[in-house]
């Protein structure tokens, strides 16, 4: 972290679980292709209209569904989708997940998270997705 303890100073190779990272949806497209294994990854955003690539579409928002119902088919989703990524849509014009404590979430959740963002060098309270290759 920054002197400021608010911005991070040094990238991160590769996403870990317990360690999102922050990327632009086209640093994501190509990072992922350059992988040599396919990972299945779910954008979890307010809508299926922007989703990149051959990824897939998990709800982060709903109209009239409460945070419980969304955390309820995020939990469905871990069952059903033990490998995959999620992709957490913060790009400029979304509309957040409707999830409690968002940052607390994506520290303990159990699967690799990316979040994606408009412009990754901007400050984000998580490090920058830095494809060594």
């Amino acid at each position: 972290m920054g002197e400021d303890g608010m911005t991070w100073q040094h990238s991160q190779p590769m996403p870990m679980r317990g360690s999102p990272c922050v990327v632009s949806e086209a640093n994501a497209l190509a990072f992922t292709s350059k992988m040599s294994s396919d990972n299945r990854i779910f954008l979890f955003s307010d809508s299926d209209r922007a989703v990149p690539g051959n990824w897939d579409y998990l709800a982060s928002v709903r109209p009239g569904v409460p945070p419980e119902g969304i955390l309820s088919e995020v939990d469905a989703w871990l069952r059903q989708y033990p490998d995959a990524w999620l992709a957490v849509d913060m790009r400029v014009g979304v509309i957040p997940p409707a999830v409690p404590d968002l940052e607390e979430m994506l520290r303990t959740f159990p699967r690799i998270v990316i979040v994606i963002v408009s412009d990754d060098t901007r400050d984000h309270p998580w490090p920058r997705w830095e494809f060594p290759l």
